[in-house]
């Protein structure tokens, strides 16, 4: 699933699906038959969000709750989204495992021997 702007004048989000956005945000800007209707006439969008999916049936149906929300609940959904990978991503790095192997290290010499 991806998310564009457009350069209207309320600036309104465009919701779809795709495997390769990239390739989608150029068809939304330079091609008429392939491109969106709506988008057509709200030029240039520009790429705001992605969120990978497991398949087709699984982007759809995200495609169709996201359009039900309202712009604030739409950019807070985005942002809470990217916060959260930055989250696993931050937590995945090879120097937050090596903090938590020196933390377990540190609480394993200070327990008191029996």
């Amino acid at each position: 699933m991806y998310v564009v702007q457009c350069g209207d004048h309320t600036q309104s989000l465009y919701c779809g699906i795709s495997t390769d956005p990239e390739r989608r945000l150029k068809e939304h800007n330079e091609s008429n038959k392939k491109g969106a209707k709506y988008t057509r006439s709200r030029r240039p969008v520009r790429l705001m969000f992605t969120q990978e999916c497991e398949s087709r049936s699984d982007a759809l149906k995200k495609e169709a709750a996201f359009k039900k929300l309202s712009r604030d609940q739409k950019l807070k959904y985005m942002c809470e989204y990217i916060e959260e990978q930055m989250m696993l991503q931050i937590a995945n790095a090879p120097q937050m495992k090596e903090v938590d192997d020196s933390d377990k290290a540190i609480d394993e010499d200070s327990k008191p021997n029996n």
